[in-house]
């Protein structure tokens, strides 16, 4: 069996990984005119495939992609989804990082540590008008849309605070022990309405574009805030903006925003009740997601080799 390795980052992991399989091809290529010559042969990739690529391989089998969004293949490849190829992503790969992350931007906004910056580079101590923004994080409600492996990793962290945490996701997902009840896509306006703070952690699709616009940010609480660490056209970027501005919600943390890197003139760069990450939640000291990557694909070869079933695997229909 060809196994071709597209990943230039798992370089320092490969050699360990052809001593587990030595009966089996590994094949780094990381260049165009490589990939394609050595595609022809695989019966697996671990990487991404431009379609040229893809229809060059005649005996493809299974893709491991890189990522937990699958849009960027879907968008590459179309046709994948009327083949026979079995894809699999990288989902909880950067789960224990963006569950850090989405907690650090709460907390970051319940504190308000974006006025105390200001006040640090302003040398001004302002403890009175201080009193009056801060706010517990521990017994605010914590809605999670999303309830996958980063929703989780969300979750209990939250409730580590000592937040209520109430969850939905599109498809029947166990909460135990962190929510006694994950509910279906039907509640998502019992759960803005519920939530001091609404965590955005679902995966993008055609049919969840915008799924939160400006109807939906109207149940919201006055008070409350939005996260959003998936995808940023998972919320309508008009009515986000224009919420934040007049008040119907207090304010937002954003790792992923509708145009990625966010244009420099967007409004919201200058909105003092919005946080902004350039897209890192899921990013750390950088071999340990690269190890935890090369790490999903390790577990999922070791599966196909043996006969059992892979993790991770892909709706190719409904593109998550």
């Amino acid at each position: 069996m060809k196994v071709l390795l597209l990943a230039d980052f798992g370089a320092p992991y490969y050699p360990s990984l052809r001593d587990e399989h030595p009966g089996h091809e590994l094949i780094e290529a990381y260049a165009h005119e490589s990939i394609r010559n050595e595609v022809a042969s695989a019966e697996v990739v671990f990487g991404y495939l431009t379609a040229e690529q893809f229809h060059a391989a005649k005996k493809l089998k299974w893709i491991h992609t890189l990522d937990a969004g699958m849009e960027g293949l879907f968008r590459a490849i179309p046709s994948i989804v009327d083949t026979d190829v079995t894809v699999t992503n990288s989902r909880g790969a950067g789960a224990p990082m963006i569950g850090e992350h989405g907690v650090a931007l709460m907390l970051a906004l319940a504190r308000q540590l974006p006025r105390f910056w200001a006040d640090k580079e302003a040398h001004r101590w302002d403890q009175d008008g201080a009193l009056g923004v801060v706010e517990y994080l521990g017994d605010k409600t914590c809605g999670i849309v999303g309830f996958g492996k980063s929703g989780r990793e969300i979750g209990w962290r939250a409730k580590a605070l000592g937040m209520n945490v109430i969850a939905v996701d599109e498809q029947p997902v166990d909460g135990d022990p962190i929510v006694d009840e994950v509910w279906g896509r039907s509640r998502l306006n019992n759960l803005l309405a519920e939530a001091d703070y609404v965590v955005i952690t679902a995966p993008y699709t055609a049919g969840n574009e915008n799924m939160i616009g400006a109807s939906e940010l109207a149940m919201m609480k006055p008070t409350a805030r939005i996260v959003v660490t998936s995808r940023g056209r998972l919320v309508d970027h008009n009515a986000l903006l224009a919420a934040l501005k007049s008040g119907v919600i207090a304010g937002a943390g954003l790792d992923t925003t509708i145009r990625e890197p966010l244009p420099a003139d967007n409004e919201l760069w200058d909105l003092p009740n919005v946080i902004i990450t350039p897209h890192i939640a899921g990013n750390s000291e950088r071999e340990m997601l690269d190890r935890r990557t090369v790490g999903l694909f390790t577990d999922n070869l070791q599966r196909y080799v043996s006969g059992q079933p892979l993790i991770n695997v892909v709706d190719k229909h409904r593109q998550y």
